[in-house]
């Protein structure tokens, strides 16, 4: 049985995600010259205007095209969360290329495997990040050059293939002469997919334009009536957080969000839980797109009473993972006054495939209903359509937004013969078409509401000249949502713990960081050599009883 969506049918977009970025900052320059687009979250002095935008990326784009970046190109950027961050990604769309982000904390390990996967000929960085991205680019011979922002007082003359980002963004402007069509690849985003390593989402102007008008009317219909009940909306006196990293899928679509509403955002580089308190008071901050893990930190610490922010925040949103009834009446009983819902979606699928109906309140142990456009079948374990509501089952979609494919990879699979994207997530839909997810069936972990795909750390792992055999599981954190464990067989009996801990924190980013390990003599496979996770959770849910055990007849002075 396929289910479709009950909101109002929204057209697949005809224009390139560059022309709609730039068309709705020429808009409101013109309506307000003095409108801000960023404000720098930590410092609040560094301001970017809408009016300033559109030159800065003809510039860069003009540049980019002497440089002899040409349509089909990728480029890979590695930015935090910057202005830059969105004049590189359109110049380099409005030249008919596709943009590949990073995250600004990868090692270099990281970075190099994902530059060589999509065949980067150029990366944007910063010069904190300038050293790492050098050692990456020299193991990836299609890379001509790095474009470095400065951000270091002193200024050091750049090595030969490192150019100047504000030098070029004030490049002469040229007309730009490249038909870019909507059906080619915009972003080129690494997601894990249901198991495996990280793979390139090929996403097209159309997949992500399409969804930006989903998430817009959306806005306009469904949080207006939150943000502003009966009075009229004034989408461009608001300010929002944009707090989650822009390379990840969910992040940059809000960034885009705010971009389209005509709003404020106060950008932040990292997550800083005092800055972020103090800007919601200062700008009477109506509404935010968190993760859990950010929930957890509203409902429990005790600096959120003192700052008295309740009385501001009218819509919180939460997405990447899925967060606990619990968890929620803790945040709701803080925020009495917020519409606290839940939305769910995939990198392939650009961002939201579910989204929170305002008349049905707040999305305690859910995630809203299917979004405009999209149509939803449920599969059994046999892989049969589930004909009934309230029955659990893996969860598939069909819409505009989801993907061409991976890039050069397999799981060809993912999209069936019907156009149905298999998330590998669990859950159900009831009569009124509200969907809860309950689980998973992929292999993938959850940290913080990042995707972190047991193979990549067992392939770091593997390159430890002590490590014979290994497997790596997600195990529950509480303040995470989940935590990597790894199983270790020895290859010299000499290896310890310390080693590789500081094996793998040389290697990979710190949410894919291993939490703990077990030394074992053998890693419980299938005969085709599958690791049996299963039964790898169930060793780690009989450690943890057998720790709570020992520790109750500790405190009991047994």
């Amino acid at each position: 049985m396929v289910f479709v969506s009950k909101f109002p049918p929204v057209n697949p977009s005809n224009l390139p995600v560059h022309e709609r970025i730039l068309a709705a900052c020429r808009e409101h320059a013109a309506a307000d010259k003095d409108a801000i687009i960023f404000i720098d979250a930590e410092t609040t002095t560094k301001k970017r205007y809408y009016r300033d935008i559109e030159s800065a990326v003809n510039s860069m784009a003009t540049a980019l095209i002497k440089l002899g970046f040409k349509p089909g190109d990728v480029a890979a950027q590695a930015f935090p969360n910057c202005s830059q961050f969105l004049i590189a990604l359109l110049a380099v769309m409005k030249c008919g290329g596709a943009i590949s982000n990073a995250s600004a904390i990868f090692t270099d390990y990281e970075l190099q495997l994902q530059f060589s996967d999509a065949n980067a000929t150029i990366v944007f960085t910063d010069e904190d990040r300038l050293a790492r991205i050098r050692r990456a680019v020299a193991l990836c011979p299609n890379v001509k050059k790095i474009i470095c922002l400065r951000t270091f007082p002193l200024r050091s003359e750049f090595p030969e293939n490192v150019l100047d980002f504000v030098e070029l963004s004030q490049t002469r402007e040229e007309p730009i002469n490249v038909n870019v069509s909507v059906d080619s690849i915009a972003i080129l985003p690494y997601s894990s997919g249901t198991t495996g390593r990280p793979k390139g989402c090929m996403l097209t102007h159309r997949n992500i334009t399409t969804m930006l008008d989903i998430a817009k009317n959306h806005m306009e219909t469904e949080v207006a009536q939150a943000m502003f009940g009966k009075e009229k909306a004034t989408w461009n006196k608001e300010h929002t957080l944009l707090i989650l990293p822009w390379y990840h899928a969910y992040g940059l679509n809000t960034m885009f969000e705010t971009v389209l509403m005509g709003m404020t955002g106060l950008v932040f580089k990292k997550f800083d839980q005092i800055v972020m308190l103090n800007r919601i008071k200062f700008y009477k901050v109506k509404l935010t797109w968190l993760i859990p893990p950010m929930l957890i930190f509203l409902a429990k610490d005790m600096m959120v009473p003192i700052f008295n922010i309740h009385p501001f925040l009218k819509v919180i949103i939460s997405a990447g993972a899925t967060a606990g009834k619990q968890l929620c009446e803790e945040v709701k009983k803080r925020f009495p006054n917020a519409w606290l819902c839940q939305a769910y979606g995939m990198t392939e699928m650009v961002q939201f495939t579910t989204l929170p109906r305002f008349e049905y309140g707040n999305c305690f142990e859910t995630v809203g209903s299917l979004g405009a456009t999209y149509e939803m079948k449920i599969l059994d374990k046999e892989n049969k359509e589930i004909t009934t509501t309230n029955k659990v089952g893996q969860l598939c979609f069909r819409g505009p937004t989801i993907m061409k494919g991976y890039l050069k990879k397999e799981e060809t699979d993912i999209i069936d013969s019907d156009g149905f994207l298999k998330t590998g997530d669990l859950g159900s839909i009831d009569d009124k078409g509200i969907i809860s997810v309950t689980g998973r069936i992929k292999e993938l972990i959850k940290v913080n509401g990042m995707q972190v795909p047991p193979v990549e750390i067992e392939d770091v792992l593997l390159l430890h000249p002590k490590v014979k055999d290994c497997a790596v599981i997600g195990v529950p954190d509480e303040q995470r949502g989940e935590a990597p464990k790894a199983f270790i067989v020895k290859k010299d009996h000499t290896l310890t713990e310390t080693e590789l801990t500081d094996f793998v924190r040389q290697k990979l980013s710190s949410y894919k960081w291993v939490e703990s390990y077990d030394f074992i003599d053998e890693i419980p496979r299938l005969p085709s050599g599958k690791i049996q996770r299963k039964v790898l959770k169930k060793m780690a849910e009989e450690q943890e009883k057998s720790e709570m055990s020992e520790s109750a007849k500790s405190e009991k002075g047994e």
